[in-house]
């Protein structure tokens, strides 16, 4: 028991103790009462150990039946989620080639927006292991990889969109989504499904296989097995732009242009670094600062084609670039909208009869994801030092600086600065994930006690291989070598390789009954037990951990822990027409006391028609394994603003540099022995109505506020508050490029910043609240067979977020929270996400369809943490109010051009889909979504793509064909 909490808190917690304890003594008591005669049909759903009939109970349960899975065309559960899950928030990875590079590869769900973190994921009931990667960015450091989940294995999948620690423990705090395969079947299928968009791009292939041997019933064994193999087309940036505004990205990112000047002025995708060096004059001996403008020399010795002038673009008429011919390097041949896929997965699953009342079960899967990446190749540029790392910290850093004499230095009396590209090398990487997982239990049924316990294994082994780095003792001979005779040089690069393994060791047990008799019914029970062994063991390449590669960080981590956890639920039917269910679960993490969290749940049946539920629950969420052990994730760390060497943000101090108005540098984070699990408070109310019984509705309103969470320390608040935080920020301590003030005195310890290092914290709050809307109809056409529609989608009122405890929260629905509120970090939260679907049916024919929308996303800011602004104003563009509070655009004044209504616009696409069931053994199937071609709506903010792809995507209108054969 935790007793430093509110009165009321201890109250319900203390209650809750106690009917736990009273009931479990009453449940031993009455546990050989005789079962009611409708147990056998009672099943045991997502949120709930107690078995039940109702079809709608206390929580909003989400099912993906196989139907729905069908007529969703996807090939991987994370499109099936996309599809039919509108709640599904932003805050996710979707497993492109853009992808965070600190888990690329990986596919997760994020419920409520409340990050992946938040979403707990299951697979049968029990838990999956988190993915072998240390991702320091809010909300990803538990990352539940989709991928290992086979789409062809699945029955169906159940979203609980409610919090649920009471009953599954750390993680559950925005919901649960639970993948259940199919059991007991007999028999075997065989499916090919292929799809490419209209223009013949981003294909993909499916195979797989499923046979199932005896009917559990009346063999008193069943054996299922599945076997999954897919792939996926690469397709380059150049090749993808058909399905997105590119018009627009053109005019305003001045992207996609090829080899244009003005691109080139800004610095778009056709880089000015290549083969064909720049090199820029030290402005005084040893300082390490260097001139921009004309005294900057190039050279052009690369194809004719290549060199291009560099033009005024957006009226900027100086510049290093303007006017002068150089050597141009394409970097989007090395871009792409969807990487090279391959995967393998393998599962099977049996059960035996032991007896009238016992059975045994054993399931046991492999998956193999291979992800393919290409990269330009790197780059040197001598003007501003790299930072380098060992596995414990930093390394010397490397500065590409060229002394008097040097072949290639073009300056008789002074060093320069070297800007050059390693076209030689290659930048590509490539991944492989491989996931095992058994578990192997016994379940059955004795003195009217239901009862099941297991063995889970479940391991995730990662091996990243990287192409082109930089050898650093080789590299570090520049200044006596020339670049020709480096880049020509063997040694000059590693391909590294490095290796992550994360695995869960779990023992559990539950059984259920009933008792005693109510109004309503007898009381059910449950109660269960679960003991957990967490690791995980991330190991750099040799070369990076020893500080030998220039400009890569490491991730390095070895820990693991034990876990302890109890559970209990009743559900108690007061009338026929009113029941409750309460649970309480209590879990011991090393170094945390223990954390009890109750959840309460009502529905009141006032009569066949209409229902109402509500509930409130507690949930918490473990700091992840990497967080609370030593070593991490290193990173850099962009965007900071020395207020040393910038005062104002804007004009770099005398002595200082305009880089360090907006400066990168390293970050480490670091393993926090006394964070706090991250807490939660939900809400739920909701109404069940049947008008008729054809037709179903639900509205349930839910809210969540989660309080303490895991963050990093914001590395601007450690440099803005350099003599609070000792030793957190590191500097250059070379005299020379130290500043002096008005009177000609050095400035001590202000020298352009390094590294900062920035440990885990617990901070901040994020609360949200909102609407879910499930309807559904169903129509019998006699004749013309049947019809079904729904419509499903979530509506969200209001999302507001906290950096530190007592910030202002302003809400931002219908915004991106960190450019909504300036004093936040919260991504896209478009208000409306909805899916109406029709399905009907007439002897061998079915014809399904869907309407999908995604609301807008505005990108005015609004507000500064207690700061509100006279104005809103839009975060780009140009025409802005120069008050004051205007610092910090985004730039791209040609938005406001185009984008009057500063937003995101919103985005509605059609799908429609064909399945013949004529011939016998064979069905056949076609499915085209976005059937109009409706094109990614254009955001400014996701320079390298021209879209956002966490809400929409570019593959413009895309067609699957599909055959299933079945074996009977």
């Amino acid at each position: 028991m935790i007793f430093q909490e509110k009165a009321s808190a201890k109250s319900v917690r203390l209650a809750l103790s106690i009917l736990a304890g009273s009931a479990f003594i009453a449940g031993n008591v009455h546990a050989q009462e005789a079962v009611s005669a409708d147990k056998a049909q009672r099943v045991e759903i997502t949120g709930s150990n107690i078995k039940r009939t109702e079809k709608e109970g206390t929580v909003a349960i989400q099912t993906i039946s196989a139907q729905d899975i069908k007529n969703s065309g996807a090939t991987t559960v994370l499109d099936l989620l996309k599809a039919a899950v509108p709640g599904l928030g932003t805050g996710g990875f979707n497993d492109t080639p853009n992808q965070n590079g600190f888990s690329k590869g990986v596919a997760t769900a994020d419920l409520r927006n409340l990050g992946s973190t938040s979403t707990l994921i299951l697979l049968n009931g029990r838990r999956m292991t988190p993915s072998a990667f240390a991702n320091p960015n809010n909300g990803q450091s538990t990352l539940y990889d989709l991928n290992s989940i086979p789409i062809s294995a699945l029955e169906r999948v159940e979203v609980l969109k409610d919090g649920a620690s009471a009953i599954y423990g750390s993680d559950a705090i925005g919901g649960v989504i639970n993948f259940i395969t199919k059991r007991d079947y007999q028999g075997g299928e065989f499916t090919a499904t292929a799809g490419a968009n209209d223009d013949g791009r981003f294909g993909r292939q499916n195979i797989n296989g499923f046979f199932g041997l005896g009917d559990f019933n009346k063999d008193g064994y069943n054996v299922f097995a599945t076997i999954d193999f897919s792939q996926r087309q690469a397709v380059s940036k150049k090749d993808g732009v058909n399905d997105i505004e590119q018009g627009l990205y053109g005019a305003i990112n001045n992207r996609l242009t090829k080899f244009n000047g003005t691109a080139l002025a800004n610095g778009a995708s056709n880089s000015s670094t290549s083969a064909q060096p720049f090199f820029y004059r030290e402005t005084l001996p040893g300082s390490a600062a260097f001139t921009t403008g004309s005294t900057v020399v190039n050279r052009t010795n690369c194809d004719p084609a290549n060199i291009v002038t560099g033009t005024a673009a957006n009226g900027v008429t100086s510049g290093t670039l303007f006017n002068r011919k150089f050597c141009v390097f394409d970097t989007d041949n090395y871009a792409q909208v969807q990487g090279k896929t391959q995967d393998i997965s393998f599962l099977t699953r049996g059960e035996l009869k032991l007896g009238e009342n016992a059975s045994a079960y054993a399931e046991a899967a492999m998956t193999k994801s291979d992800r393919w990446y290409v990269g330009a190749p790197i780059t040197i540029n001598g003007r501003t030092p790299v930072t380098n790392f060992t596995s414990t910290g930093l390394a010397a850093p490397f500065q590409a600086i060229l002394p008097i004499g040097h072949p290639d230095n073009p300056f008789t009396d002074v060093r320069a600065a070297a800007v050059y590209r390693f076209e030689n090398l290659s930048g590509d990487s490539q991944q492989t994930t491989k996931n095992y997982r058994l578990v192997g239990g016994v379940k059955g049924t004795n003195f009217g006690i239901d009862w099941d316990t297991g063995i889970l294994w479940n391991k995730s082994d990662v091996e990243t291989i990287t192409d082109g780095t930089l050898y650093l003792p080789v590299l570090r001979q520049i200044t006596t070598r020339s670049l020709a005779s480096l880049a020509a040089d063997p040694n000059i690069s590693r391909n590294t390789l490095d290796k992550g393994s994360a695995e869960i060791l779990q023992w559990d047990a539950k059984g259920s009954t009933e008792f005693g008799q109510l109004g309503g019914g007898a009381i059910g029970v449950a109660a269960g037990v679960e003991f957990r062994k967490e690791k995980i063991s991330i190991t750099p390449d040799a070369d990076k951990a020893a500080g030998n590669i220039y400009g890569y960080a490491n991730t390095i981590i070895d820990g693991e822990r034990n876990v302890g956890s109890a559970f209990v639920e009743f559900r108690a039917p007061f009338t026929k027409n009113f029941e409750v269910d309460i649970a309480g679960r209590g879990d011991k993490y090393p170094d945390i006391k223990t954390n009890f969290v109750p959840k309460v749940g009502a529905k009141w049946t006032v009569n066949d028609s209409v229902a109402f539920r509500g509930g409130y629950s507690e949930g918490f969420r473990a700091p992840a394994l990497s967080q609370v052990t030593p070593g991490g994730a290193q990173f850099f760390q962009p965007g900071l603003q020395d207020p040393k060497r910038c005062p104002n943000g804007n004009d770099p101090a005398p002595g200082a540099d305009t880089v360090d108005c907006n400066k990168s540098v390293s970050g480490t984070g670091g393993a926090n022995p006394n964070l706090k699990p991250e807490t939660s408070r939900s809400y739920t109310f909701g109404v069940i109505l049947s008008p008729t019984k054809n037709f179903d509705v639900t509205l349930d309103w839910y809210k969540v506020r989660k309080l303490g969470e895991v963050i990093l320390t914001d590395a601007q608040f450690t440099v803005n508050h350099e003599a609070d935080n000792p030793g957190n920020v590191v500097r250059d301590t070379n005299p020379a490029n130290f500043l002096k003030d008005a009177n000609g005195n050095v400035i001590p310890n202000s020298g352009p910043l390094l590294s900062v290092k920035e440990p885990w914290i617990n901070q901040g709050a994020t609360e949200t609240s909102g609407i879910d809307i499930d309807l559904k109809y169903r129509s019998n056409l006699g004749e013309w067979g049947t019809l079904t529609t729904g419509l499903s989608a979530t509506y969200v009122m209001s999302y507001r977020r906290a950096e530190q405890a007592g910030d202002v929260e302003a809400n931002v629905v219908g915004a991106n929270g960190g450019i909504s509120d300036w004093a936040t970090q919260g991504g896209d939260i478009p208000r409306l996400k909805a899916r109406f679907s029709a399905n009907w049916t007439k002897n061998e024919h079915n014809v399904y369809g869907a309407i999908n929308f995604v609301d807008s996303i505005s990108l005015m800011r609004n507000t500064d943490g207690n700061v509100t602004y006279p104005a809103p104003y839009c975060y780009y563009g140009t025409g802005q109010p120069q008050n004051d509070f205007t610092y910090s655009l985004g730039g791209l004044p040609n938005y406001s051009k185009y984008f009057k209504d500063c937003k995101v616009p919103t985005w509605t696409t059609f799908d429609l889909g064909y399945r013949y069931t004529g011939i016998k053994n064979l069905t056949l199937g076609l499915s085209i979504a976005n059937l109009f071609d409706t094109k990614a709506p254009y955001d400014p903010r996701y320079y390298a793509n021209g879209y956002n792809d966490s809400l929409h995507n570019n593959t413009g209108r895309y067609f699957t064909v599909s055959a299933n054969y079945k074996f009977r």
